[in-house]
């Protein structure tokens, strides 16, 4: 099965203000808990020059680096990438003094428990070496 089980979605924000996305929908998963979401939660904007197949390489290899960094400092991190789906959001996104940058990514850091593991495929799945 695909996906992601019901058991990782993690609790929902008590106060119903969170701007992440929730992967339960509106179904209600039973036993979820409620909990109080941080106030001030800590979103950074990934930007680069272009909006170029090389900029977007640039972007995912940038991104890599900051979720390692954040692993290595126990940061959590979730992704909020419903706004760059939208061109005239994009658009907003961008430097609001110059207008120079083209928004790539949205991470939201901060700290909060550690979630259940979720099953992974079998390598063998995923990955085809040829000699």
């Amino acid at each position: 099965m695909d996906g992601i089980p019901d058991y990782a979605f993690g609790p929902r924000d008590a106060s119903e203000r969170a701007t992440t996305r929730d992967f339960a929908g509106t179904r209600v998963v039973p036993g979820r808990a409620r909990v109080l979401f941080e106030t001030r939660p800590q979103p950074a904007l990934l930007s680069t020059p272009g909006d170029r197949v090389a900029d977007w390489l640039c972007a995912g290899q940038a991104l890599e680096r900051v979720l390692l960094t954040a692993t290595l400092h126990r940061v959590s991190t979730s992704f909020a990438t419903q706004p760059l789906e939208w061109p005239d959001l994009r658009w907003i996104l961008r430097d609001p003094v110059f207008g120079t940058g083209h928004p790539q990514m949205i991470v939201r850091l901060g700290y909060g428990p550690n979630g259940p593991r979720t099953p992974r495929r079998p390598l063998g799945h995923v990955l085809t070496i040829e000699p």
